[in-house]
């Protein structure tokens, strides 16, 4: 037992061990933007504060000995090698540690229906789905699509706040030197492998859009708009029971699906028998599309009935209620 014990804390030693070699090698490796925060640490060199510095727009920063000196566009070791370099006519033997302490030239825009749209940062590339969990997830009203408007590799990202703005608003359309895909939230949701091989890059624009809605209005217990998800349409069925269902006063028989007509922007009217849908008879189950009207009416008999029964049954009880 303590052999197994002491086998499992060595394997869980080397694990930790990869895995923070893994990540200090992918800090080397990162390459220092515009806007990105640093610190620099020079050993036993009161003269270079151990003070983080932002990176600025011309991608430079100014240090004590050695002046201003380019850092973006440059790995993180590769910077630290310059230091060391340029540090040398002021130090004997530099010892030149960088480190990120803030990204902030790797923006991602993440809009639309999700938990908390806005703007983050990535260190390098991420999964599709890792991001949206930046993003605290998707929203309950999220479509069914994921669009994201990446750039042309090969074309120069913007690298201030206003051009990125411009990039956002133009990413929602195929064009120029924008790339437009989109990813289906059922295989997001399943793990799918081509969802898992999409990654989201720096300058990115993630936009979910909210679901579309289909209306089944009149004599059902819940009227109004209804959430399709990540839907397409659902059945004349599904819908009522979206609605819980239809009161006592309906006329199922004469319900009527109102459709917007592509050419005239009009409603059409379609008759539907949902009485012998409801009860197996038959009668066509059709699909509803976003912005379809179901509209269960009123039977006028039936309605009348109801209520002098309702009218009778408080007589009595009032009756009852007075001879006690």
């Amino acid at each position: 037992m303590r052999k197994s014990i002491m086998l499992i804390r060595i394997i869980a030693l080397l694990f930790c061990f990869v895995q923070c070699f893994n990540a200090q090698d992918l800090a080397n490796n990162y390459t220092i933007g515009r806007g990105d925060e640093i610190s620099i640490r020079v050993l036993d060199s009161p003269d270079i504060p151990d003070k983080p510095i932002r990176v600025d727009p011309d991608g430079q920063i100014a240090l004590p000995l050695i002046g201003r000196i380019q850092a973006a566009g440059k790995s993180v070791a590769a910077f630290e090698t310059d230091l060391t370099d340029r540090l040398r006519a002021y130090i004997i033997s530099p010892q030149v540690s960088v480190n990120v302490t803030e990204f902030g030239s790797q923006p991602v825009s993440v809009l639309g229906a999700v938990g908390a749209p806005g703007v983050y940062q990535l260190s390098g590339t991420k999964p599709l789905a890792q991001v949206i969990a930046l993003a605290k997830g998707l929203a309950p009203d999220a479509g069914g699509r994921i669009r994201i408007a990446s750039y042309r590799r090969g074309t120069t990202p913007p690298d201030t706040p206003a051009r990125l703005s411009f990039a956002a608003d133009a990413g929602t359309s195929e064009s120029g030197d924008r790339i437009v895909t989109e990813v289906s939230v059922e295989d997001l949701l399943s793990s799918s492998p081509a969802v898992g091989a999409t990654l989201i890059h720096p300058f990115d624009v993630i936009t979910v859009p909210k679901a579309r809605l289909v209306y089944v209005i009149g004599e059902v217990h819940k009227p109004g708009g209804h959430v399709l998800s990540n839907r397409e349409s659902v059945s004349v069925l599904e819908a009522v029971s979206m609605a819980e269902g239809t009161l006592a006063t309906a006329s199922p028989k004469h319900a009527v699906l109102l459709r917007r007509d592509a050419s005239s922007s009009q409603r059409v009217e379609t008759p539907i028998d949902l009485q012998r849908i409801l009860e197996g008879r038959g009668g066509d189950n059709v699909l509803l599309q976003p912005d379809d009207i179901l509209l269960i009416p009123r039977n006028a008999v039936r309605s009348v009935g109801l209520r002098s029964l309702e009218a009778a049954i408080q007589l009595g009880t009032g009756v009852v209620i007075w001879r006690r």
